[in-house]
């Protein structure tokens, strides 16, 4: 049987043990997004605002991804629009709530006043839907269950 190392540090006269942290292998991180960019983008998702065409309305991932509507990529709007594209996903969702520490639960109606407000969780929510997005849009584009596969 494998015994784990305890690490111990010595405080005052009192000696502590801990065990090691674990750490994610950057491999493991790797082949944990490849699985997730083979999975096909959910029906649902298809209609949800994912970006803006050329003309300044939101465009729906279908919009965004498909090569002949002119869209805007994340990185060539302003962080305004974005925020206001997060805050049309938000509304378009039935039934919103992340939970975020240490700031709890997070409903629909908070989560718009929070990046409305520029707060720090606002900001935070902005950025991981800008992640969804982005992965959204690679899935739409390039995976397996692509709509345009």
């Amino acid at each position: 049987m494998a015994r784990k190392r305890m690490r111990t540090t010595s405080v005052g006269s009192k000696v502590k043990s801990t065990p090691p942290k674990v750490v994610a292998t950057k491999a493991t991180s790797l082949a944990k997004a490849a699985k997730a960019l083979s999975q096909p983008v959910p029906q649902g998702q298809w209609d949800t605002p994912a970006g803006f065409r050329s003309d300044g309305q939101i465009a729906t991932l279908k919009e965004v991804v498909d090569p002949k509507v002119p869209t805007l990529s994340l990185n060539e709007i302003s962080p305004e629009q974005r925020a206001d594209l997060v805050i049309n996903r938000i509304e378009h969702q039935p039934d919103f709530k992340i939970t975020m520490f240490p700031a709890g639960v997070i409903d629909k109606d908070r989560a718009i006043a929070e990046i409305k407000a520029q707060s720090k969780v606002g900001k935070t929510l902005v950025e991981i839907e800008n992640r969804v997005i982005n992965n959204l849009v690679e899935r739409g584009t390039k995976g397996p269950g692509s709509q345009n596969s």
